[in-house]
């Protein structure tokens, strides 16, 4: 049985259109034999309860800076409404769904990331252990693992915000995915044309992140996608939600949708 990550945005989950789709989209493949782990971000939720607490929302390099009052916002978010509420529509489409953070069996262990020019970050992590008992646990018994972008810290055991895309790649990574797929707001990865690459390689991704080309929220899932590469996952696709098919044509009958990402 082919086992696909599947990393839905925050963006994405956020807009009421296109959440009723990806969802029956998602039973559809359960149905044709697809086993599947879902990855969520927040980051538009997250924002939103950060303005109402009045709490700045600021990022460096793609990623959200985190103290710890921002740190117990996304936690609250992700771990529960978020989650939750994904976990509630899946039952409504007969899907038994269970959702959980990385420290959920210790299955996602993290450390500290430190941004390359050496800013400090706070509580924001990258992914540097796993345990894929509880995951293949679920698996085994029907049920869809829903994992938050949260990882307990390796030493410290504080929990850690971890860039969604990134978490995705270490959840693929760390329960042996044959394939990881990220659902986005954007169509693919764009070239500096803005123009969709539907072929991209390693060192592809690699020109793109040097150039600057790949900017904001794509830096880190570019990397994401090389660390996933490094871990073993052997195809990664990015696609758009705003295709009502766009799961369907990625997974099951392969046509060409998004940007499809090999190691070669």
């Amino acid at each position: 049985m082919s086992r696909t990550v599947i990393k839905l945005g925050g963006s994405v989950l956020s807009d009421e259109k296109l959440r009723p789709g990806l969802i029956d989209q998602i039973r559809r493949l359960i149905v044709a034999g697809q086993e599947l782990v879902l990855v969520h971000g927040g980051g538009k939720q997250i924002a939103s309860l950060l303005d109402r607490l009045r709490i700045e929302s600021r990022f460096h390099d793609g990623l959200r800076i985190t103290d710890r009052s921002v740190r117990d916002v996304a936690q609250m978010v992700l771990a529960g409404q978020v989650g939750k509420d994904l976990v509630s529509e899946l039952a409504a489409a007969g899907i038994t769904a269970a959702s959980l953070t990385g420290g959920d069996g210790s299955s996602f262990l993290a450390e500290k990331l430190v941004a390359e020019d050496g800013t400090d970050l706070g509580f924001v992590g990258k992914i540097v252990a796993s345990d894929s008992r509880l995951i293949e646990a679920m698996l085994a018994a029907g049920i869809l693992p829903v994992i938050a972008c949260l990882a307990l810290g390796r030493n410290d055991y504080e929990y850690y915000n971890i860039n969604g895309d990134q978490m995705a790649a270490g959840v693929a990574g760390g329960c042996a995915a044959e394939t990881l797929v990220f659902v986005t707001d954007v169509g693919g990865v764009m070239d500096s044309g803005k123009n969709l690459i539907v072929e991209l390689t390693r060192d592809g991704m690699s020109d793109l992140l040097a150039s600057g080309v790949a900017a904001g929220g794509m830096r880190p899932k570019l990397r994401a996608c090389l660390e996933a590469l490094d871990s073993g996952v052997g195809s990664i696709r990015i696609i758009g939600a705003a295709d009502e098919r766009s799961l369907l044509r990625a997974l099951l009958t392969r046509e060409p949708v998004g940007t499809r990402i090999s190691s070669n």
